[in-house]
This record gives C-alpha cells, structure tokens and sequence, in this order.
C-alpha cells in the first residue's frame, strides 16, 4: 500500500482499471490477430464478417460507450504543441490509459496496414456509422448506398487534410481555439451519450443520416483523426504490408465496383489512405468463384509461379477438373454432330471442341466454357444472329463464321455478347460475307484479339454494318485484327479505358471511330485506303500514338472535341487532310511525321492551347490551314516549304515560320496557282504582307522551326507508299456522320 501511495498518479489509474485494460488489451489483440491473419480468414467470406461486425459492435458499445476510448484530433493537437514546446508530457497521457493504447495500436498498424485497421475495426464513430450503414440498406436497399462520381470522390478527399492543416495551424496561434476547432469530430457527442447541446445532437444525427447514404461520408471526407493516421500512407514503403492483388485486377473492376469505401481507383490501385481494411477485396482474391484469375486458371490450367503455390492450387482444383470435360462436335464422326447439342450438355468450366466440317446452325452459349474450333471449321449463318453469348468467362477461338448471299437483315451480327457477359474472349476466329460482325454492350474486359472480319463487298460502304461495335463497354481490348469492307471498323461509344492496337484495317468508310471514349488508347494500328482514318471524337486523356494513316480519301486522323490527349510517333501520309483539328483543346502533338497531304493540318473550331512541336510537315501541297481570330504558336517543328536560313548552324531556322498567309489563302481558293510557287511576285507578296500589316492574317507561327527533318526515313517511306495518291480537293467536302461543321 505504501508503495502505491507512493506511486505516480498515472499508475494508479492504471492498476485502478486493471481489469477493463485488460479486456481491452485482448480485444486489440484479437484486431491486431484478425488483420494478421487474414489472409486465411479472407478464404471463409461469411465468418470474417461475421468477425468484422462483432468487433464494430464491441467496438461502438464496449470501447466507445462504456471506456469512452474515443481517440481524438485533441490528443493530436496536445503531443505538436507540446514538442514545440520541447516538453512532451508523456504522463499526462498515460493519464487515459484507453487512449493511451488506442494510440499506441494506431501507430503500429498504421505503419504495418494503414489507416483502415483503427478507423475500420476499432474508431467507436466510425463503427456506429458503418453499423447503422448497414441497418439502413437492409431496411432501404433502393435508397442507401449512394456512390459519389469517382473523380468527385477522389477531390474530395483532400478535405480532411486541409481541415487538419488549419486545426493544427491555428492551434499553434491560440490552443483554444485550436480545441474547439476539433468539434468537427461527432466523438465528444458520442461519447457523453448524447448529453449535450441540441445543436451537438442535430450535427450529430445528420452524419449519421449522411453516412446511411455515402458510406462513412465524414470518416472518408471530413475526419481531421482519419487524415493524421493516413499521413504515413502517403510514402511509397508504407504500409509495409500491402493487401494481395493480382496482375489482372488492373483491368478487372469486380472488387472496385464492391467496394462501399471507394477505396479502389480506377488502375485497379488500392488507396491505402482511404481503405477501411474491411477485406471484402481479400475475399474476392480467395474466391474462386468471383475472382477472374483464378476462373482463369482454372479454365486455362495457368498456376501460381512458385511451386508451392502450384501445388496449392492444384490441390484445390482436384475436384474442379474432376468434374470439368471436353466434349467433341464432329460432323462426319462419332460424337455429338450439333454445337447446340453439346451446349446443351456442358458445363461450367468444359471444353467444347469443334472438329472441322460445315455447320449451318445459330446457337446461344449461356455456359462458362472454351469454345475451341480445330483447324477451322465454319459456321453457317442460319439466321440473322448465329452466335450469341450470354454469360460471363467464355472463350470462343478458331471458328470460321459465314454469311451466304445477301439475304440477311441490315442488322444481322456474327456474334454478340450480351449485356454484363464479362471476360469473354474472340479470338483467332474469322468473319466472312458479315454485316456486323461483334456487338457488346456493357461488357467488362472483352478482348477481341487476331480475328479477320470481311464485310459484304457488294454492299455500298455507308449501307454495311460495322466490323466491330461497343457500346458502354469498359476495358475492352481489340488488337491484331484485320478488318476490310466494313461502314466503321471499329466504333465505339461511352467506353472506357480501352485499347485498341495493332490492327490493320482497309476499304472502310472510318477506320477506328469512337464517340465519348475517355482514356482510351489507339495506338500501333495500320490503317490505309479508307475513306477516314481515325475519327476520334468528343475524348479524354488518351493516346494516339504511333499509328500509319495512309491513302484515305478524306482524313488521316480527325479530332473532334478531343481533350488532354497524347498525338506521338503518327505516320500520316497521301491523305487528302493529314490532321483534323476541331474544338480540341490541351493535346500534345509531337513527333508526327505529316507528309505528301493535299493539306498537312486543318486547325479550326477554337483548336487552341494545344502543344504541337518536334513535327515534321514534309511536301504537303498546304502545311496548315488555321482558322481562328488571334495567332497560333507552335516551336520546334519541321517545316519542308521553310526559307529562311541557319547562319549560326544551330539547326534552327533565324526566323520564324508562318503559314496561313495570304499566299496560303490564294493556294487554298485557287489551287492551280502553286504552279507560280517559285514565281517573284509571289515572293514579293510574302515580303510585302510582313512589312504592311493590313495584309496580315492569323497564322500558325513557329518561332524556331527546325532546319532538319526529325524523320530520317521520310524518303522511305514516300517511295513505300508512292502508289496512293491524295484526291485534289481542298475547301468543302462532304458532310459526313457525326462531324460538326464541313469536312
């Protein structure tokens, strides 16, 4: 007893509460266990949320109503200004002991995991939120469960960052001031038991109404605590212990799209600065079920590469496979001699082989099987949609599918995939005689991959369908193919985050055609003899890189209302237009080689503000028409019809390059005029519209246009491709679909 006397009085608190610090001791530790090994637990779904939503139930009645652990930004605010101070009173907060371990638990799992396993587990608040969250989707599904726009949501992050930057600010200035700051947070309601002033009770109850709607809306937006604990988060190293991701869940959006936290972005990256450790993802990476790689693996026989693992996986997949079974479709043979019927008879996960022969029949695969054609064998349109897929995980390779004659409907498609059919994969197939020949809808991760599409030839080209057609389609990727005799190749609306490269494409009115595609990439894909190249319209943040665009009877490339995008290592060549530029803001154009062109680049429509430099505009019969109210500067570019001169031998041009002169209008309206290109009173009329400007027009300006071509093979490649020859018009063309404005 004496020694107790004697003791300080933190101790005293401590023994005092012996018993409650230690349940509360082993309640961490049970947390600090579960999120240890979840990685086991992450295999059985319904007993760790079984686990999760005990510990938010101890958590907000135990830890937050009876201890009143309730850690705050005021046990934060305290420790700055104390090391300002240089006096860390350390007893003092041994004073609470419950805060004291609470913040002693932050700090190690906020270096091991992040922030999600107190705010997640163990925050009282945030655990009354999540609960009543949850109460309030079982009682209102259609109405709770409001995801904020993913953009929106990632904004809005930063504000409890900017509310903890001026708590902390302004408890340097005044502390008390600093402390009522801090009533931002609801803990102190909650905490009391509501005993408090109505205005404390009225904020209170709206976060939680909030928080029923946006799942922990103030925890992921508002809470200044949230935002120190997640501080760490921001270096690279930490967490040190990542949550398990797969190559794959880059492109795959089923754990993003189950995430209420929004804590998923839209790389496929886990935010760690704003997961809540709930697992729900973890449990999708164990569900073999759910999880793409692994329905992948097991359709592909692809196994982890270590060999434990391997073996592991194998282990698990005995009975998968012992149920799994390929089935043949021979025509002259033994075995079934119809697709459908051997449809009929699979299952999940089956192989369905056909061998080669000639069947005229249509069919729907509502199974997850592997369609797998051997050397070919044709299907015989037998009606206007012979090929419908309806289910998720198919595999559909080596077929030959055949319209004959013209007596199909103008809608008839070879083979679409349905609404939510996900990870479907066309591949190694060819098309023939088609009018359409694949159709999506809102399909995730469908790839389309070294197929060849023919069109109907005896069809005009606006009257065909097209080779392939997207619609709300999300990380498709169409690449390797041939396609020719097609209205568009490609055309895609409101998709995202698809690429489309490597193909060739031929005898089509537009090569690739997007309408409201955002971070798309169109890149490597050979396109020649159309009567449009690529039409990339009303777009954001993609690429458009490294493309031939060749011999096209209007365009190379058009950009309508395209944004922020990237235009690099293009080869537009003998096309009447090489480049469309209209209402397009903010792109970065370089290294494109824009050559042998009627007109190297048409710029019109408010197409300002975009970077245009390193180019090479080589023997266009007009380098740039530019329409707009005020001058144009581009830097750095190569400008064949340039004569100035290099005195210095800096590889640059000692005076600027002007196109849009007066001379280039005269070109533009009466073409036969270049015939006195080299003429002195044309030279004359360049002199005198510098030295008088009432002869001035706006112009592209290029103050240090390069004296070198930036392409080295640009004699190549003329000679390559000597057989197009551009059509000879300028001005007015035809209006074509979709385009604002004459073309």
């Amino acid at each position: 007893m004496n020694e107790l006397a004697e003791a300080p009085l933190w101790k005293l608190i401590w023994v005092q509460k012996a018993l409650s610090l230690s349940i509360f001791a082993v309640f961490l530790v049970l947390i600090f266990a579960v999120i240890a090994f979840n990685g086991r637990l992450s295999r059985h779904r319904r007993l760790l949320n079984i686990i999760r939503y005990a510990a938010l139930t101890t958590a907000f009645i135990y830890v937050g109503l009876a201890l009143k652990a309730q850690p705050s930004t005021t046990n934060v605010i305290i420790a700055l200004n104390s090391f300002k101070e240089g006096d860390f009173p350390l007893e003092l907060f041994m004073m609470d002991p419950f805060i004291f371990l609470s913040f002693v638990f932050i700090m190690i799992t906020a270096v091991l995991w992040g922030r999600g396993v107190f705010c997640g587990w163990l925050c009282p608040f945030g655990a009354i939120a999540d609960l009543f969250n949850r109460l309030f989707a079982k009682a209102a599904p259609k109405v709770c469960y409001k995801k904020i726009p993913q953009k929106i949501h990632n904004s809005a992050l930063y504000l409890k960052y900017v509310i903890l930057a001026a708590i902390v600010g302004v408890s340097f200035y005044n502390f008390m001031l600093g402390e009522y700051m801090t009533e931002v947070e609801p803990f102190k309601t909650l905490v009391l038991k509501l005993n408090r002033p109505w205005y404390f009770l009225l904020y209170f109850f709206a976060l939680l109404i909030v928080s029923a709607l946006v799942t922990r809306a103030f925890c992921q937006y508002v809470c200044p605590l949230g935002s120190a604990i997640a501080l760490p988060s921001f270096f690279k190293w930490l967490p040190v212990i990542k949550l398990k991701r797969y190559a794959r869940c880059s492109s795959c959006r089923i754990c993003r799209n189950d995430c209420v936290y929004q804590a998923i972005d839209d790389s496929g990256r886990i935010m760690d600065t704003v997961c809540m450790y709930c697992l729900e993802c973890q449990m999708n990476y164990h569900d073999a079920g759910r999880c793409p790689e692994l329905l992948s693996r097991k359709n592909t026989g692809v196994q982890p590469s270590t060999a434990a693992a391997a073996i592991a996986v194998f282990v698990l997949l005995i009975p998968t496979y012992a149920l799994s079974a390929t089935l043949v479709v021979d025509a002259g043979a033994a075995g079934s001699s119809s697709i459908s019927e051997a449809l009929n008879k699979a299952k999940d996960g089956d192989v369905i082989e056909v061998r080669p022969g000639r069947y005229k029949e249509s069919f729907k695969v509502t199974k997850s099987v592997h369609m797998k054609g051997i050397n070919n064998p044709v299907i015989l349109a037998a009606s206007d949609f012979p090929i419908i897929i309806d289910t998720s995980e198919v595999q559909f390779e080596g077929f030959t599918i055949e319209f004959e004659g013209n007596g199909f409907s103008p809608d008839s498609t070879a083979l679409v995939v349905t609404k939510a059919s996900d990870n479907v994969t066309v591949k190694n197939n060819t098309m023939v005689n088609i009018m359409f020949g694949i159709r999506n809808l809102e399909g995730i991760n469908l790839r389309i991959d070294n197929n060849t599409f023919t069109g109907n030839k005896s069809i005009e080209e606006n009257d065909r369908g097209n080779c392939v057609t997207l619609t709300g389609s999300w990380q498709a990727t169409i690449t390797n193919n041939k396609m020719s005799y097609c209205r568009d190749a490609i055309y895609m609306e409101v998709c995202h985050d698809s690429a489309v490269t490597y193909n060739d494409i031929s005898k089509s009115r537009y090569a690739i055609h997007t309408m409201w595609v955002d971070t798309g990439n169109f890149s490597y894909n050979n396109i020649y003899d159309n009567l449009v190249g690529m039409a990339i319209m009303y777009t954001k943040h993609s690429k458009i890189n490294g493309n031939l665009s060749v011999g096209n009877k209007t365009h190379g490339l058009l950009l309508n209302q395209t944004v922020r995008s990237e235009i690099s290592g293009n080869n537009i060549i003998s096309n009447t237009k090489g480049i469309f530029i209209y209402n397009s803001i903010e792109n970065k154009m370089t290294s494109n080689l824009i050559m042998n062109n009627n007109m190297g680049v048409h710029n019109w429509g408010g197409s300002e503000e975009n970077t245009i430099t390193h180019n090479s505009f080589i023997n266009n019969e007009v380098q740039v028409k530019f329409v707009a109210s005020k001058n144009q500067y581009w830097s750095n570019n190569y400008w064949s019809d340039y004569l100035g001169w290099d005195m210095a031998g800096k590889g640059v041009g000692d005076i600027p390059y002007e196109s849009n002169t007066v001379v280039d209008h005269m070109f533009w309206r009466y073409p036969l005029s270049k015939l006195l290109f080299a003429s002195p009173a044309l030279h004359m009329l360049k002199v005198l519209e510098k030295q008088f400007p009432i002869l001035q027009v706006p112009k592209v300006v290029d103050k240090n246009p390069s004296m070198v071509p930036y392409h080295a093979n640009w004699k190549e490649l003329i000679s390559k491709y000597a057989q197009y020859v551009p059509a000879k018009y300028y001005g007015d063309m035809e209006k074509i679909i979709n385009m604002t404005g004459n073309m």
